[in-house]
């Protein structure tokens, strides 16, 4: 028997004993029973009133009745601000995330992945859902400016050039520079310019001299045009010698890269420079239109029906997997992913805390007075038919002692 039962059997009790016992009523104990009965039927009644009127409308009674159902606005505010502003504000969500080790949690998150050989379907589905969002060119954008400001760069580069110094990468870099230059100095281009530069250093050294003009026309013989032809062809030929793997120029060239790199490693004010060439790169590069083609690639093959698993795919999945092996043994690494993905979470929050009160707002709304009404009661309508029970208890034991008080009075 549930507190409803128990308050309705306890008005029936009060109902029949007031009825049996009034007759009666003259009598000590048939006044006593009488008073009691009629104190607890109205006592519970009273009750039964007040919290009925909490939810509906008493025998049709409209005044002040209907209580939660029309003041469900001012419930509703009130829920939004406990949410919003004493539960999960601002500081209390970003203080429990500071609890947490993100990376140790993104870590397993994807190695369970991999473990189960879905990595790919993961990371595919992944970019793919977050590629619908509106947002997502600006935000990936911001998020790439504070990973590129977070973390150092100095260190990042002289590894890079490390390890392709010690692979015979560097070498490469060497050739395709050289070869490059030999491109751009035997580029047709370039040959009024060269003819430019001879003229203005033989009217330099000419300096109005006839003697010296006469040597350079008669016992040189060359025009600037023959002589920077000439030039280019030795230029080129000079360069073309570097790709010896024993050349001089070659082996200091590598050599001062290595040098370049110990330094970045370990020289303060080289990496304070990098790191301020770093500030005006990021001022002035413009992501915008390259994440814009990246996030349309990813557009075009979600819309294809195809089973290749796209370029960008591929080199996403091997970079993560090479950067979460490297991350995973470096306590610095792990801990500037860590900051970074807690400041950018932070600006998120700060960014989109008001959606919270929005969001509460929006499910509460959903909700008809008919189901407020059932929701209450489902969670709280049993306690609240204690009060009718205590209504009839009390009410009897203030009648029993009222008629005690006055019986024997004149």
């Amino acid at each position: 028997m549930n507190n409803r039962h128990k308050a309705t059997f306890l008005l029936f009790v009060a109902f029949v004993g007031f009825l049996g016992s009034y007759p009666f009523h003259a009598s000590f104990a048939g006044g006593l029973i009488a008073s009691t009965c009629s104190a607890a039927l109205i006592g519970g009644l009273a009750d039964w009133f007040a919290v009925t009127a909490l939810f509906r409308k008493p025998l049709g009674i409209p005044f002040r009745t209907e209580i939660i159902p029309r003041n469900r606005e001012r419930i509703f505010e009130a829920l939004i601000h406990m949410v919003e502003g004493e539960l999960l504000t601002r500081d209390n969500i970003k203080e429990q995330l500071n609890r947490y080790d993100l990376t140790e949690l993104l870590f397993g998150h994807i190695s369970d992945a991999q473990q189960g050989g879905d990595v790919t379907r993961l990371l595919s589905a992944k970019v793919i859902q977050w590629a619908e969002h509106p947002r997502a060119v600006d935000v990936l954008e911001e998020a790439m400016k504070i990973l590129f400001m977070e973390v150092p760069l100095a260190p990042v580069l002289a590894g890079h050039i490390e390890s392709a110094l010690d692979k015979g990468l560097a070498g490469r870099l060497v050739d395709l520079a050289v070869d490059e230059l030999k491109d751009l100095i035997g580029h047709p281009a370039v040959t009024p310019e060269v003819i430019r530069l001879i003229k203005v250093a033989k009217q330099n050294y000419e300096s109005g001299m006839k003697r010296r003009r006469f040597f350079n026309e008669t016992i040189l013989g060359m025009t600037p045009e023959t002589l920077a032809v000439r030039l280019q062809k030795d230029m080129e030929k000079f360069l073309e010698g570097i790709h010896d793997a024993d050349n001089p120029l070659r082996l200091r060239l590598l050599l001062r890269i290595q040098e370049w790199a110990e330094d970045l490693r370990k020289n303060p004010s080289r990496q304070q420079k990098v790191e301020e060439w770093k500030k005006r790169l990021m001022e002035r590069l413009h992501l915008r239109p390259m994440l814009e083609e990246i996030i349309q690639g990813v557009h075009d093959h979600s819309n294809a029906v195809t089973e290749e698993e796209p370029k960008w795919l591929k080199l996403l999945r091997s970079r993560l997997i090479k950067l979460i092996a490297e991350w995973k043994g470096d306590k610095d690494q792990r801990q500037g992913l860590e900051r970074v993905i807690k400041e950018f979470l932070f600006l998120w929050i700060d960014e989109k805390h008001g959606e919270i009160g929005k969001l509460v707002e929006e499910n509460l709304q959903r909700i008809s007075d008919g189901e407020l009404v059932e929701l209450i009661e489902s969670k709280a309508g049993n306690d609240l038919q204690m009060i009718r029970i205590n209504g009839s208890l009390v009410g009897g034991f203030v009648g029993l002692l009222i008629f005690l008080l006055t019986f024997w009075m004149p």
